[in-house]
């Protein structure tokens, strides 16, 4: 086997000796396989089968150049410039959010909760969508379904378009801000509202990891300390308007302000109100229900 830098096994090497100070053992492996798929367009058991093999200089010269930006803390989805969400390929870039797996299990969980509507001509929104990434999930899961979803920002509206186009999906963006909103946006006929606003309080910067805090955008991921529910209250507040009597409001929360953001949706008048755990165990989402 040839374990100079230009073969696959070289490169194997290498990057998990660059990075082993950034990145833990196993996340260096999932930066690789995504390289490899995405520049190679080969599938992880491709890469063991080949990693004797010599790399063209071409894709050296590519791999290399990952590697440099990956050095730096860039985040391996900007480098490639896409991610997987609930089998959509979403393009991503600096100045929006890069959707999260906990995220995509919030898709999930709405789907299934919703099969029912599954056929039905229903109305959904997404308050602050960034790439788009759940208002596209839920069109493709609803195909029925009228949707809508704002954001704050216009580079993320530009991204969540693209998105939208590139998937062959229709939904509908518009740019508002809900702490400030312009709009109703709809006319109390919503069943389903989500949101993945921001939540992580500014005083929780110096435990967040460098390629997220030098990277990605902050205003879609800190809030003030002082009011670390500020988008929770806006959120309940206007979806009690704008659902439907029996609509759902989904929420994403930080694992500490959990309990807290509850307590928020029960006092607004939604009921009931279900606090839910991540695959890895952190008290990450809310669903509540508007009594009809």
């Amino acid at each position: 086997m040839n374990n100079g830098k230009n073969s696959v096994d070289g490169m194997i090497f290498l990057f998990h000796q660059e990075l082993s100070s950034l990145y833990p053992e196993q996340e260096i492996r999932a930066i690789l396989y995504q390289l490899f798929d995405d520049l190679m367009g080969w599938s992880r058991a491709k890469v063991h089968l080949n990693r004797g093999l010599l790399l063209n200089t071409e894709s050296g010269t590519r791999f290399l150049e990952a590697l440099g930006r990956l050095k730096t803390g860039e985040p391996i989805q900007y480098i490639t410039g896409h991610v997987e969400f609930c089998g959509l390929t979403l393009t991503v870039q600096p100045g929006v959010l890069i959707p999260r797996p906990e995220t995509e299990e919030l898709a999930v969980m709405v789907t299934r909760d919703n099969q029912s509507l599954r056929n039905q001509s229903v109305s959904i929104l997404d308050i602050g969508t960034g790439s788009g990434c759940l208002a596209l999930a839920l069109k493709k899961a609803f195909p029925f379904a009228r949707v809508k979803a704002t954001d704050r920002f216009k580079d993320a509206l530009d991204t969540a378009s693209k998105n939208a186009l590139a998937n062959q999906l229709e939904v509908d963006f518009y740019q508002d801000d809900i702490l400030n909103p312009s709009s109703s946006l709809g006319e109390g006929d919503f069943q389903i509202i989500v949101s993945n606003p921001p939540y992580i309080p500014e005083n929780e910067k110096a435990d967040i990891s460098r390629h997220i805090l030098d990277y990605e955008p902050e205003n879609a991921l800190f809030v003030p300390a002082s009011n670390p529910l500020l988008f929770y209250h806006a959120i309940s507040r206007f979806a009690k308007a704008q659902l439907a009597p029996g609509g759902m409001l989904y929420v994403e929360v930080h694992e500490r302000y959990g309990e807290e953001a509850a307590r928020l949706f029960r006092a607004r008048g939604f009921h009931p109100v279900e606090l839910s755990r991540d695959l890895f165990g952190k008290q990450r989402f809310i669903r509540g229900s508007l009594p009809g």
